[in-house]
């Protein structure tokens, strides 16, 4: 028996032009009046997933899924202009497009990051922060997710070694792969995504699918795109949303984090949770993929609670 809500077809699809050649993929849900929230996904590069809705009442929430620039249905598929100011830009393109005042923001894993520095440049437009499976950045979180000695190597080693066979440090590591995935060979840059998005595959705890079974172009695409962000050290300064997350502690925020955690460390989402002063629902014995039913019923029951409390919040005012 299935935890969340409803999933329908959009009420609208269409794109909006934000600028530099990118035109964004935009999907609407729910319910029209509703409260508004946009849905950042990971990745980078992950593309929307309409899988997202069922985590929200589609009575009470007005539901935006949208591509980030340069992956799912959003054009060009390209690294070129594709920082993480120009999507900051592109959410605030989306919310003055739509003439929305305030919205809740939610965002999954790299889109946790996204919402996050969003919220601290335009505090004046967030309602509420929904966090899932939050990863925040830093050189810090980068060693957890792919070096040496990170989580992912210790659990699996006979992994990593077909991920990292020459044992490179992060740096190394991301510049290896980074030079394979932009040379220009196709064969050359199919293999590297192969390999990176397998490891993902891996430390997310997705089933093991076949490479052929997903598009070769997508995969590419996807490798691409992450290691573009990795490499440029996701454009910010080291460890910046957890020195700057005092800031946002006037916004209702709610996070879920699974503790098994081998992408972002559940450690860390405790820490910005303390320094947010955010509620922090922990699920036992789950890593980072929320495809599941326990992790499910978490969001839920947080977006229910989102609701009620903005609901009283905007009574009281």
């Amino acid at each position: 028996m299935s935890l969340s809500y409803p999933i329908s077809h959009p009420n609208k699809v269409y794109h909006l032009a934000v600028g530099q050649g990118h035109q964004l993929e935009i999907e609407e849900h729910g319910n029209p009046d509703g409260l508004p929230v946009i849905i950042c996904h990971g990745g980078p590069g992950a593309g929307l997933s309409r899988f997202e809705c069922g985590h929200f009442n589609p009575q009470h929430y007005r539901i935006l899924l949208y591509s980030q620039r340069g992956c799912g249905n959003s054009t060009p598929h390209s690294c070129n202009n594709n920082t993480l100011d120009l999507l900051i830009h592109d959410l605030e393109a989306i919310r003055a497009h739509l003439g929305i005042e305030r919205w809740v923001l939610c965002g999954e894993s790299f889109g946790a990051t996204l919402v996050l520095c969003y919220a601290l440049r335009y505090q004046q437009r967030v309602a509420a922060l929904m966090l899932w499976a939050t990863f925040l950045a830093s050189a810090q979180d980068s060693y957890w997710y792919l070096g040496r000695n990170g989580a992912g190597a210790q659990f699996y080693p006979e992994q990593y070694q077909q991920f990292n066979p020459q044992l490179l440090n992060v740096s190394e590591l991301i510049e290896s792969y980074r030079q394979r995935l932009f040379c220009g060979n196709e064969l050359t840059n199919i293999d590297a995504a192969k390999t990176w998005c397998a490891w993902e595959d891996i430390l997310s705890q997705e089933r093991a699918t076949d490479f052929k079974l997903k598009a070769t172009a997508s995969r590419v695409q996807r490798a691409q795109l992450q290691v573009h962000y990795f490499y440029h050290q996701f454009f910010i300064e080291d460890n910046y949303l957890m020195s700057h997350a005092h800031k946002l502690t006037h916004i209702p925020i709610w996070m879920v984090h699974g503790r098994h955690d081998l992408v972002s460390a559940f450690a860390r989402a405790q820490a910005l949770a303390t320094k947010l002063n955010a509620h922090l629902d922990s699920v036992d014995g789950l890593g980072h993929s929320l495809a599941n039913e326990v992790y499910c019923q978490a969001q839920c029951r947080a977006t229910d609670h989102m609701f009620l409390k903005l609901k009283r919040l905007q009574c009281k005012g």
